[in-house]
This record gives C-alpha cells, sequence and structure tokens, in this order.
C-alpha cells in the first residue's frame, strides 16, 4: 500500500505512483467501483483516460474486448488499467488477480504491454507492477 504522488503533464510515466497520481481526481470519492485505462505511447506519454466499466460498491467487470478495442483505436503501444475499491483498503482480490491474468495474456496477442494495474483508493493505491516486482 502506497501513497499516491501528483503527476506533471506533458512527461514520461515511469513509475506506478505517477501513473496513480494521473487518475487521482477521477477515482475521488466515489461511492461505486469503476475501471478505466491510461493508454500510452511508445515513449510511455499518455495518449487518452478511458472510463472502462461503473460498476456496484463491491465490483466491477474489466470489458477485456473494450479495452483492447479502445488501445488499437488509439494505437497505444501500452497500457494501464485502473479500478478503485471504496471500501478504502486497496489490496487485490482474487477476482482482480485472475481479471488482471486474462487482461494481460489479451494484451500479448496484441503486442500491448499491461504495464500495470492499479487499485485506487482515496488515500493509498496498491500497484500489481511495484508488488511483483514488474516495473516499468
Amino acid at each position: 500500500m502506497k501513497k499516491q504522488a501528483h503527476y506533471t503533464p506533458d512527461t514520461p510515466i515511469k513509475a506506478s505512483a505517477q501513473a496513480a497520481g494521473y487518475l487521482r481526481e477521477d477515482f475521488r470519492d466515489l461511492d461505486h467501483e469503476e475501471s478505466w485505462i491510461l493508454l500510452l505511447n511508445g515513449a510511455n506519454l499518455p495518449l487518452a483516460k478511458k472510463m472502462i466499466t461503473v460498476g456496484t460498491i463491491k465490483s466491477t467487470q474489466i470489458d477485456h474486448r473494450r479495452i483492447i478495442k479502445e488501445a488499437l483505436l488509439t494505437n497505444a503501444t501500452a497500457i494501464i488499467l485502473f479500478h478503485n475499491h471504496p471500501s478504502g483498503t486497496p489490496a487485490p482480490s482474487v477476482a482482480d488477480i485472475n481479471e488482471t491474468n486474462k487482461l494481460r495474456k489479451a494484451c500479448d496477442i496484441f503486442d500491448i504491454s499491461l504495464l500495470d494495474h492499479i487499485i485506487l483508493t482515496d488515500e493509498s493505491y496498491y500497484s500489481f507492477a511495484e508488488e511483483t516486482q514488474n516495473k516499468f
């Protein structure tokens, strides 16, 4: 569990804290889960951020097909998946881990790098990349 840093526009995203800061305000004070992606070019500069799904107070679906479609339409070479936990606990569930693995496999087919999956709360975040030592 890490504190979030703020992101400075027009600089490459090279760390999970930067990425968490980039979408920070989009998730603030939500009472339900949402999933978003940050689409990046080859230099890790953001091309776009897109909301993918809106869920319930305790879950949201990760729509792999839509994520891949958005990446292809923007010519993104990398993505970062985000979702929030309104409970305030950023630890991933078994479903979060399984969905991350499924998305990684889907991205691999299209030569898109899944750089991270970040779970946000109002005060902190969990980064799959940081926790698995799979840094940017």
